[in-house]
């Protein structure tokens, strides 16, 4: 496998942030000495192997202590935050946007891999043999190369590098291949287009219309599927993109409110603080600070 040193924080942070939300696969590669305590989130599934080093990692309310030989699966949309408690902190990135994971045979069978996993669950990701590790890690560089080339076949060689890294999670994790048809289709759809129209009313009456079907069915098979409420998704979506808006513009909060689908200026506020523990305007704030930090250490 190629020296990888040469690429360890080769990338600038405001550019990895854009990525973040936007890049159907990407690969980051970092190593941290210092806490970075901003509690952030992003439309990607981050999935974090670590190298060397320890850290802790809050999701939602839930904290998960990982370190040489680990995985964590942090799921798109779901606010996160980290401290070091062992530095360097190594840890290769690969982040994926889940529809586009979704659209891929096969791998869609296998969408319960690219979410939090509960912290039961997230145990049976630690401590992984070095050889499954190893290849995990050379499968991730690879991923690396073919979204950075533009040879003939990249789009297979991307599919077969995915699927290979989904079927070695899913034996880990002892998870079953869903059907993805029937309820887990319509569930699906209905995902995909919450996803895409996050700006317009959405509602269970809404829904309901849209894919002629009973707002209480909707309700109970989204909970069934995806593991979240469709409202609290809804919702975890619009904060998403409230975030990616005030990390690279400045608009006012009543127009950023307007922009992600809320009627409510108020509403809006709360969602945004229930689910990143700060108002808009402090995570402004502190994002910048991070962006000027993360500057100023590169230049020692």
């Amino acid at each position: 496998m190629q020296d990888t040193k040469k690429f360890l924080n080769s990338y600038n942070e405001e550019d990895h942030f854009i990525a973040l939300n936007n890049q159907n696969v990407y690969v980051s590669y970092s190593g941290d000495y210092s806490e970075n305590p901003i509690y952030h989130v992003h439309n990607s599934c981050e999935l974090l192997f670590i190298e060397e080093g320890e850290a802790e990692y809050r999701i939602g309310k839930n904290y998960y202590h990982i370190g040489k030989n680990d995985v964590l699966v942090v799921g798109g949309t779901d606010p996160h935050s980290r401290k070091f408690t062992k530095v360097p902190c190594l840890r290769y990135g690969l982040a994926v946007i889940p529809a586009f994971m979704q659209s891929l045979p096969i791998i869609n069978g296998y969408m319960n891999v690219y979410r939090t996993q509960s912290q039961e669950d997230a145990l049976k990701l630690k401590n992984i043999d070095d050889a499954v590790f190893k290849r995990m890690i050379g499968i991730i560089w690879q991923l690396r190369d073919e979204t950075a080339g533009d040879e003939e076949g990249r789009g297979d060689m991307v599919y077969a590098l995915l699927l290979e890294l989904t079927i070695a999670l899913k034996r880990l994790l002892n998870l079953e291949r869903q059907d993805v048809s029937g309820t887990y289709k319509i569930m699906s759809d209905i995902k995909s287009y919450i996803d895409f129209h996050y700006s317009e009313e959405l509602s269970l009456n809404a829904l309901s219309s849209l894919f002629y079907l009973q707002p209480n069915t909707i309700s109970k098979n989204f909970s069934k599927v995806f593991g979240k409420n469709v409202n609290a998704y809804i919702n975890s979506v619009r904060v998403t993109n409230a975030v990616r808006i005030l990390e690279k513009s400045n608009v006012s909060i009543t127009s950023l409110s307007e922009m992600v689908g809320y009627t409510s200026v108020n509403t809006f506020l709360r969602q945004f603080r229930e689910k990143m523990n700060v108002s808009p305007l402090q995570y402004k704030k502190r994002f910048e600070q991070y962006l000027a930090d993360s500057d100023s250490r590169r230049q020692f």
